[in-house]
This record gives C-alpha cells, sequence and structure tokens, in this order.
C-alpha cells in the first residue's frame, strides 16, 4: 500500500510559464493530464469532439485542423493523445483517424510554431510477440492488427517531422493505463457483468502491464519539464507485468462478474464474431479477436530509460489502485454499492 496522496512526493516543477493544448483532451488520461498541468500553473486547453469551454477545450475534428487551428496559438507544446483506441474499427476507419489525422496535427502545429509536439503511440507497437522487457532500442513491429499497425505507421510520420527539424518530437509509448473510469475498468466490468462474462485466453497467463493513472502523469510532468526527452521515445508504465488472471480477477471479485477462459484459437473468433454482432446491434462493445492477442502477450517492458534519464518513479501501487478504482465503481453505480 502506498502512502495517502497528500504524504507522496510527486514531481511538481513550475509550469507557470507553459501553454500546452491537448488533443482528445476529454479523454481519461487527457483530463488527467490537464487537471495536473493546471495545478502546476500552466495554461492548458484543447481539442476534442466535443467542446468544453469551463476547461478550454474548443470541437473538432482531429483530421480537420483547419477548424480548430487558431486555438494553437502561442502554444508551446501540443500533446497528441486522440486516436481511435482498440481493435473494433477497420483499418481504412482507424488509418484515417490515427495517422492521417496524426499528419494533420502534427502539420498544423509546425504551421502554428509550436515548439514542442509529445506524440501518444503505444506499447502495442511491438506488436503481441516481443522479448520479456523489451525496451525503446527493439524494433516495433507490424501485424496485421489495426491498432497497432496505425501506431507503428503514426511513430514515423512524427520522428520523420522531427529528423527533418521541423518541430521537436517526443513519441511516448504508454502501457495499459488504469484507473478510476478508464477503459480497462469499465468495458472488462461491464462485459463480466453480462451473462457471457468476460473471455480471458489461455487461462489468463497473459501479462498485463499496467501503469496507473497517476503514476501515468507522474511520467508525463517530468517528459514536459526537461528538455532531454526532446528527440526520445519512452516506454510510460510502472514497470511490472502481472497476469491479466491476477488484474482481471480483481476486477471480477469486486464487481460479482465472471471470467470465462478459452484456448486462444477458440476465444479470438468467438470474440471476433459476438462483438461484429453486438457492435450491428448498436451495442458498443471492445471484444475482437485483436482484444484477445492483446491479452494474451507473453513478455513486458522496461522503463529503465525513463526513470534513468528523467528520474521516474511510479507511486501508486496495484493494492492502492485497486482500492480507489472500487471506491469509485460502487459511487459510480458501475457495481452494487
Amino acid at each position: 500500500m502506498t502512502r495517502p496522496d497528500s504524504q507522496i512526493d510527486r514531481p511538481a516543477p513550475d509550469l507557470a510559464n507553459r501553454k500546452i493544448f491537448i488533443t482528445g483532451a476529454n479523454g481519461f488520461i487527457g483530463c488527467a493530464m490537464a487537471e495536473r498541468f493546471r495545478a502546476l500553473g500552466a495554461q492548458v486547453g484543447g481539442v476534442d469532439l466535443r467542446a468544453d469551454p469551463d476547461n478550454n477545450v474548443v470541437a473538432g475534428d482531429i483530421t480537420k485542423p483547419q477548424d480548430w487551428a487558431g486555438a494553437l496559438d502561442g502554444v508551446d507544446t501540443v500533446i497528441h493523445t486522440a486516436a481511435l483506441v482498440g481493435v473494433a474499427y477497420s483499418l481504412e476507419k482507424a488509418w484515417t483517424v490515427n495517422v492521417l489525422g496524426t499528419s494533420r496535427v502534427l502539420r498544423a502545429s509546425i504551421d502554428a510554431k509550436v515548439r514542442r509536439f509529445v506524440h501518444f503511440s503505444s506499447i502495442f507497437a511491438y506488436g503481441f510477440d516481443f522479448p520479456d522487457g523489451v525496451d525503446e532500442t527493439y524494433p516495433v513491429r507490424v501485424n496485421g492488427d489495426t491498432y497497432t499497425d496505425t501506431k507503428v505507421n503514426s511513430e514515423a510520420v512524427v520522428l520523420a517531422a522531427h529528423a527533418a527539424g521541423e518541430i521537436e518530437v517526443t513519441v511516448i509509448r504508454p502501457g495499459d493505463v488504469w484507473g478510476p473510469g478508464s477503459v480497462w475498468v469499465v468495458a472488462p466490468i461491464t462485459e463480466m457483468r453480462k451473462p457471457t462474462g468476460f473471455p480471458l485466453p489461455d487461462g489468463g497467463n497473459g501479462i498485463f502491464s499496467p501503469v496507473y493513472i497517476d503514476n501515468f502523469v507522474d511520467g508525463m510532468v517530468l517528459v514536459l519539464s526537461s528538455d532531454k526527452s526532446v528527440g526520445q521515445v519512452f516506454i510510460l508504465f510502472d514497470g511490472y507485468g502481472v497476469r491479466c488472471a491476477d488484474y482481471f480477477g480483481r476486477l471480477a471479485k469486486m464487481s460479482g462478474g465472471t471470467i470465462r477462459t478459452l484456448p486462444a484459437a477458440i476465444a479470438a473468433p468467438l470474440a471476433e464474431g459476438l462483438g461484429s454482432v453486438l457492435r450491428r446491434l448498436g451495442q458498443k462493445t471492445e471484444l475482437s479477436a485483436g482484444a484477445i492477442h492483446g491479452l494474451n502477450r507473453h513478455g513486458t517492458y522496461s522503463i529503465e530509460k525513463i526513470q534513468k534519464m528523467l528520474g521516474y518513479q511510479p507511486l501508486v501501487s496495484m493494492d492502492e489502485g485497486m482500492t480507489r478504482v472500487e471506491e469509485w465503481a460502487r459511487a459510480q453505480g458501475l457495481i452494487d454499492a
């Protein structure tokens, strides 16, 4: 168990002279970053599909920056989080948002003379089959999975601009970002409470690579406050892997939900078929073959680079995070009070 928040020595650089713009600003990660950056003195705005005037968020589509690019005036740092996350989209749709959209936000940032561009990729850029403890020197890999491939492609777009001297770029490869309100909490609990249950392949022996949201934002504060991060790629998570059966098992226990384990060869096509049916019926679900493969990764990643270069240290433990998630889920009515 970690210490209470009031006793945690979090990174607290002065960001009073910074003007930061976040794409996907209304999202789970975007909101958490904005709140912390403002607390450190930064002026923060952003763009999302829905406007939030109270938080300086304008409405817009990242593939059409001409509609909102005026909001980049005076911005020194763009943090690009907006993307179609997950595996339940066609390649064409995901490429349009995740690759073409990234390129257009990048070009708008360059035109507005933004100094730094922080791009969110994913640990999925390594694919589903990689050495345990993989680090930033290991090559990324396309594998036919829509989310993986578009993240690999989007990295190439922004790193090329940095290499050309057009803008200072940092690429972040987040781990499985979780916490109250995250997709790694809401989606599995929702599926667990359905009669079909939540499917885990191969006995839940795949590896989940968690990063609690507060720890992730700590890492982002360090990235923003150091010029050492310019031109770098960083893996950012809590530095350890847990069996999927353990992580999702905790969610099942607190929610009274059901986990069903099947061989991956059966679970993948089953999830793909059921997910397709549910989506055609207008129901939102992450069930798909790619989701099953993502839950069957057998290695994890190294955070040695960001620890040594920027001093990153995850502070909130899995136990503490789960306590906070359960309190939030009961308050929200996601699980029984």
